[in-house]
């Protein structure tokens, strides 16, 4: 996308090419003209907030399919690493999109980061519990009188969805596991379920153990949080709202591509991406992986309908319940939090 001002300041290098070319030296004219095309795209990073694997096909197929320069842009995806702060590195680099869970980035905004969330990849949260098949839990209320495992920072969900259900905070006995521990303790009967990611996990399980466990989805029992959600720096929707729309066009085209082929876009994303060390270097596991993420994606709605859009309501609703349950400390106001007019219908 080339403005009056870059033109410009780069037109001493048209000359160049028209010079170059007529003295015979075409391939050093046109190397000069690609390095021209490069340095014209809007510079932008994605930060996500966990490894490559199929999670993030939108944003990868995306990339593959060169959408992002299609739209003027030049996107640089870093995955998530140990020590990395997804919130901290938008909140100190404006030219830095990221992608969180709502309360986390509400959280961020009480706290005073110039951050705003945009829109969604997944419309809902894929936390739930998986327990044995043998053990007969079907839902929540199955598990009164049992024993949960979940990760420290799950404790305020069960109480949240418990308090939703309107069951005694007693009724379930929720304890702190690791997550390297949980499945063994699922295995040798010491927690009746666990925590998982249900797009992942509960696939996980079974390749490890070859059981297929139940699972229970906590958003059917009111932790209907969005996930990753994609936010920006405020100065960049103030000042440079067309890439942030050139970035979410492309990010949502990508998404359709890897939904109206799945086993294809698990591939790409294999092949193309995934650390060959990785857990998730495996095609059966990402594709399973990328058919449960797709109804995440949707929400059951036709992918003819529009991708990523956040519902206020939704958002305020959701916010409100996190504040109750103490998940988050204050419910920022919904104009500092959300910004739906880069991304809608």
């Amino acid at each position: 996308m080339l403005s009056r001002r870059y033109f410009v300041k780069t037109s001493s290098f048209f000359s160049l090419f028209w010079m170059l070319g007529a003295f015979g030296e075409r391939s050093q004219a046109v190397e000069v003209l690609e390095t021209l095309n490069q340095t014209s795209l809007d510079s932008l990073t994605l930060q996500l907030d966990w490894k490559y694997n199929v999670q993030f096909a939108g944003v990868l197929l995306a990339d593959y399919y060169q959408l992002y320069q299609k739209e003027g842009l030049n996107l640089n995806i870093q995955p998530w690493d140990f020590g990395v702060d997804v919130i901290e590195i938008v909140a100190e680099n404006p030219m830095i999109l990221g992608c969180a869970e709502q309360d986390v980035i509400l959280a961020a905004q009480a706290a005073g980061k110039p951050i705003k969330a945009v829109a969604t990849m997944f419309q809902t949260s894929p936390l739930g519990l998986m327990s044995m098949p043998d053990n007969n839990i079907a839902s929540l209320q199955d598990l009164m009188g049992k024993k949960v495992g979940v990760h420290a920072d799950t404790q305020k969900v069960m109480d949240l969805v418990m308090g939703y259900s309107k069951l005694p905070p007693d009724d379930i006995e929720v304890v702190d596991i690791s997550y390297d521990e949980k499945y063994d303790k699922l295995l040798t009967g010491e927690v009746d379920a666990v925590q998982c990611y249900l797009v992942d996990e509960p696939i996980g399980f079974a390749y490890q153990t070859g059981i297929e466990p139940t699972v229970i989805r906590l958003s059917d029992y009111g932790y209907d949080a969005y996930v990753q959600t994609i936010f920006a720096h405020n100065s960049l929707l103030e000042n440079q709202r067309e890439q942030v729309q050139a970035f979410l066009k492309a990010t949502f085209q990508g998404w359709k591509l890897a939904l109206e082929n799945i086993p294809k876009a698990a591939k790409i994303v294999i092949e193309n991406y995934v650390n060959p060390k990785s857990k998730y270097n495996n095609l059966d596991y990402q594709t399973q992986s990328l058919e449960l993420i797709s109804e995440y994606i949707t929400l059951g709605e036709s992918l003819d309908e529009p991708l990523g859009l956040i519902s206020s309501e939704r958002w305020r609703t959701m916010s409100e319940r996190l504040l109750k349950y103490n998940i988050i400390k204050t419910a920022p106001n919904l104009s500092d939090s959300i910004d739906l007019t880069v991304w809608s219908v």
